[in-house]
Formats: structure tokens, C-alpha cells, sequence
């Protein structure tokens, strides 16, 4: 009968036998011999299990240490992450206040741009109505009809340009001093229309778009924030197809009893199956220097999971392109508040 085997050291027990035993011996001392080796092996094989238990207590400590060592170097982690974004978020509360000034001005000028031209265009047509020749020909050599219409789409497209960065700022200003919304009914299927004309109206990439959308879906949550998400992915889709040379962008819109689910696909070159992982991680980001700085990823995640209560997700669609999974609950439930 051999001893069962094991990781540590076996332990030894020397018993001292007499190299002969008299014959006047009988069989009762042979029996008492086996007995006490039967008992000095059990000893044996108990300390051997109490040892191999200690060592597996000193392997699941050492299991254990491992883990709460990784989780206090990912909490540092986080730690140091969260201070970075504090730090931007301070930054870009400032640079929000900042534009507000001149932003300001510009919608300002915008409007006085509008009234001068009703002006201008009632003194032209009155010039014209005195029938003098060289009123005609001085509008003909400084080109007046063409300033004139012009006037108009260039006094409009600054008014929406301006509208447009003022809601930049306020949606950054929202971000970074987050205030408590109240949950308001509102068309999702609306909303992804006016994401997808809004990105795709301010890009010089012509972007083919198929929207797949119900004609009207009602949903209660905070629209502003839904369509923060949306605006970001949207334009994250767009810039992975700008190499493309017959760029495509995929939208659908679904429900069940629970939940909508908003896809986004483009056909692009996909993600990078080592990069899935950190897709929405802070600061991540495969573009070029200044194109891009790894943030509205991110904002999006925390924005779709924390304060709207939904799941945000990617994956590679089979052939091309990555295809982006939002998702909202039809009813919301009270937000949480992130730090930036």
C-alpha cells in the first residue's frame, strides 16, 4: 500500500527494528509490529493531508491577493481616469462660457444682416421703378442682382451656422454641469431623422443614408441626451467612411415590449477585432492626430448606460463596416448622474 501522491514533500517516520527477531517470538509480537506500522503510517497520511490542505489555503490566498491587486490597480485606474475628465470637464465648461460671447454677436449681426437686406432689396426696386438708364447700368457693372440674391442664403446659412454652435455649447454646458431632467415623450423615429440630416447636411462627405424607420415611435425618456448619442455615432459612422469610394450608412429602428433598439451600420473598414475591447474607453482612438480625440465614444457610452439607462454595443457586420447597437428602455427610469 503506497502513500497517495502530492505536491509537497512527503514526511518520514523512522522506526528502529531489530535486525532479527528471536525465534521464541510467536505471531501475537508479529501482529502488534504491523499494528503500531499501520498506526505510525496513518499518522503519516493525516499530516500529509493537513499539509496539502494548508498548501491549497496558501495557493487560494495567493489566487485571492492576485485579484485584489488587479482590482486596486484598475480602481487607480479609474481614479486617474475620472481626475482627467474632471480636468476636461473644467476646460470645456470654460471654453462653453467663452464662445457664448461671441456666438452671441454673431446671431446678432445675423438678424440686423437680415433686416439691412429687406432694405436693400426695397430701395433696388424702387430705383428701378424711376426708369433712370443709369441706374440700370450701375447695377449691371457692380453686379447688384447677384449680391442681392445672394444676400438672403448667406444671412441664413450664418443664422443656422450660429444656431447650431449655440447648441453645441449648451449641449457641452449640459455635459459638464449635469443638471436633473425630467422624463418627456418624444418621436425616437423623429429624432434619428434629424441626428442623420444634421450630421450629414454639416460633412463635405456625401454620404448615401437607408433609414429603415417606423413613421412615428413614441417613447418617454430625455430627448436631449438620446440625441446627443445619436448625433455621435452618427458621426463617428461618417468619419469611418470618408476613404470609401461609394460611402453607405444603414439605419434601422426596432422595438419589443421592453425596449427600442436603433442600429447603425456603415461601410467602412470595421473595427479592429484587438480594439472592440477599448472601443469606449477614454481617450481611445485610431484616427490621425487632431482628427479625432478618442472622447465622443465615450461621452456616448456613459450618456447611453448611466443617464438614459440603456446599452450601447458594437460589432463587425460580416464583409464591412462596424455596426453600432443602441438601445432604450420605452418607459425611463430616473437617470444617474456621471462626472465627466
Amino acid at each position: 500500500m503506497s502513500p497517495p501522491k502530492s505536491r509537497s514533500q512527503p514526511l518520514t517516520t523512522q522506526v528502529d527494528l531489530p535486525d532479527a527477531l528471536p525465534e521464541e517470538v510467536g505471531e501475537g509480537a508479529w501482529i502488534e509490529v504491523i499494528q503500531r506500522m499501520d498506526e505510525l503510517y496513518a499518522e503519516l497520511v493525516e499530516h500529509q493531508v493537513a499539509l496539502e490542505q494548508k498548501n491549497d489555503a496558501l495557493e487560494a490566498a495567493y489566487d485571492e491577493l492576485q485579484r485584489t491587486h488587479e482590482t486596486l490597480k484598475q480602481t487607480q485606474r479609474q481614479l486617474i481616469q475620472a481626475e482627467k475628465m474632471a480636468s476636461l470637464g473644467r476646460l470645456v465648461a470654460g471654453v462653453a462660457h467663452e464662445l457664448n460671447n461671441p456666438i452671441s454677436f454673431l446671431q446678432g449681426n445675423a438678424y440686423a444682416l437680415e433686416g439691412y437686406n429687406r432694405r436693400l432689396q426695397t430701395f433696388f426696386t424702387a430705383l428701378e421703378e424711376l426708369g433712370l438708364p443709369a441706374i440700370g447700368e450701375l447695377k449691371a457693372s457692380h453686379r447688384v442682382d447677384t449680391v442681392l440674391r445672394d444676400l438672403e442664403p448667406l444671412v441664413e446659412g450664418t443664422r443656422e451656422g450660429a444656431g447650431r454652435v449655440t447648441d453645441i455649447v449648451q449641449s457641452l454646458l449640459r455635459f459638464t454641469t449635469p443638471q436633473p431632467q425630467a422624463a418627456a415623450e418624444f418621436d425616437l423615429a423623429a429624432l434619428v431623422r434629424s441626428a442623420v440630416q444634421w450630421v450629414c447636411r454639416g460633412n463635405r462627405v456625401r454620404v448615401q443614408t437607408h433609414l429603415q424607420l417606423p413613421e412615428s415611435l413614441m417613447v418617454c425618456g430625455y430627448e436631449g441626451l438620446v440625441h446627443q448619442v445619436l448625433v455621435n455615432l452618427v458621426q463617428n459612422a461618417v468619419d469611418a467612411v470618408e476613404a470609401v469610394a461609394e460611402p453607405a450608412l444603414w439605419l434601422t429602428l426596432q422595438q419589443d415590449h421592453q425596449q427600442a433598439e436603433i442600429r447603425i451600420h456603415d461601410n467602412g473598414p470595421g473595427v479592429q477585432r484587438e480594439h472592440l475591447a477599448r472601443i469606449f474607453d477614454p481617450f481611445f482612438t485610431t484616427k490621425q492626430t487632431g482628427k479625432g480625440t478618442g472622447l465622443w465614444l465615450y461621452i456616448s457610452y456613459l450618456l447611453a448606460t448611466e443617464q438614459c439607462n440603456g446599452d450601447l454595443s458594437v460589432e463587425n457586420r460580416p464583409g464591412s463596416g462596424a455596426e453600432f447597437h443602441f438601445r432604450l428602455p420605452l418607459q425611463a427610469v430616473v437617470p444617474q448622474e456621471v462626472s465627466p
